[in-house]
Order: structure tokens, then C-alpha cells, then sequence
């Protein structure tokens, strides 16, 4: 079943790139005939409307966040329609930090990086036991 990824896209741009990626998965029914087009185009348009209710309205998504969109279809060839199935819809969000916020971490950490950087690991050694060949096992 093919299956629409849009990749990791900026949400402002998440519509066009559905659109791009649909017409691009579909370009051999395109060139078959005319009436495609229209019929890709329109389901595009149901599909972004669904993600529009979900991004915008459902989880307040920025425009500036990231998302990555992917659904399973099927090809009609007979009624000439893309059939969403929308059961296997998933969207993933990664909110954009303010530049304040990163700053204010990044600044914590930077005192303390020089001594981060080369301080050991601290391992606790617990016998497990032993193998049958005589070896012994650590945790």
C-alpha cells in the first residue's frame, strides 16, 4: 500500500509540501490523463484540511515547530479518487524553543563543560555469577 511521508517539515509549509510530495508520488497517473490532476489536487486538499484541524485547532502548533506527516492510500484507478486511510495517520511534533530559553541553558552548562568534558565515569562492579566454562560475569 503506498504510504505519503512528508518528511520533517516547518508547520507553516506542511500543506504545499504534502501537495508537492503527493503529485510527485503520483506523476505516472498524471501523464496517463488529465482528469488525475484534479482528482490528486482535491484529495491533497481534504487531507491538508484534516491536518489543519489537528496542527492549528487540536495541539496549537506554531509555525515555526516541526512536523512530520505520514498516512497509508490506496488508488481507486476505476473512480479515479485517492482513498485516505485514515486510521494509519501520524503526526509528529517538535516544538521550536525560544532563543532565550536555549541561551539561558546553554550559558548554565558552559561554566561547567571544561570539567564535564574529561571528568571519569563512576562504575559500581556487581558479580553476577558464573558461566559453566568458568568465566565470570559483571554488571
Amino acid at each position: 500500500m503506498p504510504r505519503l511521508s512528508s518528511g520533517y517539515v516547518i508547520a507553516g509549509a506542511y500543506a504545499d509540501k504534502i501537495r508537492r510530495t503527493l503529485f510527485a508520488q503520483l506523476r505516472d497517473l498524471i501523464r496517463e490523463s488529465k482528469e488525475w490532476s484534479s482528482r490528486i489536487a482535491y484529495s491533497a486538499a481534504q487531507l491538508n484540511k484534516v491536518l489543519f484541524e489537528i496542527l492549528v485547532k487540536g495541539l496549537n502548533v506554531d509555525r515555526g515547530d516541526v512536523v512530520r506527516i505520514r498516512i497509508e492510500y490506496e488508488i481507486d484507478e476505476a473512480a479515479k479518487e485517492v482513498k485516505w486511510k485514515w486510521d494509519t495517520l501520524e503526526v509528529e511534533v517538535f516544538r521550536r524553543e525560544s532563543p532565550e530559553k536555549v541561551k539561558k541553558v546553554v550559558d548554565e552548562y558552559k561554566s561547567k563543560a571544561s570539567e564535564m568534558a574529561v571528568a571519569r565515569v563512576a562504575y559500581d562492579l556487581v558479580k553476577k555469577g558464573e558461566t559453566e566454562d568458568g568465566d565470570v560475569v559483571y554488571a
